[in-house]
């Protein structure tokens, strides 16, 4: 009994120091952030890391805006996202090409991944309503601030 008994605490008890080993485990090259996006509101610059590499910063864009068709364009940086998927969902008709999504509803987020080479300080990320071209809003990237960032 007594060996069963320090056979599972000590598989709890190594499970709960892998688990707190990973959780905080971060890697230098790869930020999350998320915004979101609405005319005439001025967002918070999104910080990524002074690592002196390539850096992918996942960003969730909601869109608080009623546009349906939204374009990224960022100078210098390579925007990919996983839209659209590879199985086609019932009711999923959004669509990505060359940083353009298209049947964007209010309230959807979209998934982005920014590319940043090594030698970028900052940049700016222009979010647009590409059906009439108006700017929604500017993102400034920058580096820095390793450890924080808007979230």
């Amino acid at each position: 009994m007594k060996r069963k008994f320090l056979g599972a605490f000590l598989f709890v008890a190594v499970g709960l120091a892998v688990g707190v080993m990973f959780a905080k485990f971060t890697a230098k090259d790869y930020k999350h952030a998320s915004i979101a996006i609405k005319r005439g509101e001025k967002a918070k610059p999104l910080y990524i890391n002074n690592y002196g590499g390539k850096q992918v910063l996942a960003l969730s864009v909601k869109n608080l805006q009623h546009a349906k068709d939204i374009e990224v364009k960022a100078d210098g940086i390579a925007i990919q996202s996983w839209y659209p998927p590879v199985v086609r969902m019932p009711f999923f008709d959004i669509d990505f090409k060359g940083g353009r999504f298209s049947g964007v509803a209010f309230g959807k987020r979209l998934p982005l991944y920014l590319i940043f080479d090594d030698g970028m300080d900052h940049k700016d990320i222009e979010i647009i309503n590409s059906s009439d071209g108006t700017l929604i809003q500017t993102v400034h990237v920058m580096r820095g601030r390793g450890e924080g960032g808007h979230h």
